[in-house]
């Protein structure tokens, strides 16, 4: 199974299309560079579900390193 296919299930389908439009290294760049509050630092998400808010995708998850709840903000990009 692929990255995008395991993930597909968690994502709406709004979120899935803005994701899909990313280019894969930027997905991995926006996946490993999640701040996590309890680790006071930057860290990996494990991602859970994916959503759009307005026009930002909102990836929610894990911190790979102590399994607490982060997320990412991904704003749209300027026109």
């Amino acid at each position: 199974m692929t990255q995008s296919s395991q993930f597909q299930d968690s994502f709406t389908l709004e979120a899935w299309k803005r994701w899909t439009k990313i280019p894969k290294t930027i997905q991995k760049k926006l996946l490993d560079n999640v701040f996590c509050c309890t680790c006071s630092g930057v860290v990996t998400i494990v991602l859970e579900t994916a959503e759009m808010k307005g026009e930002n995708l909102i990836l929610r998850g894990k911190c790979r390193d102590c399994g607490k709840d982060v997320c990412r903000l991904i704003e749209p990009e300027p026109e």
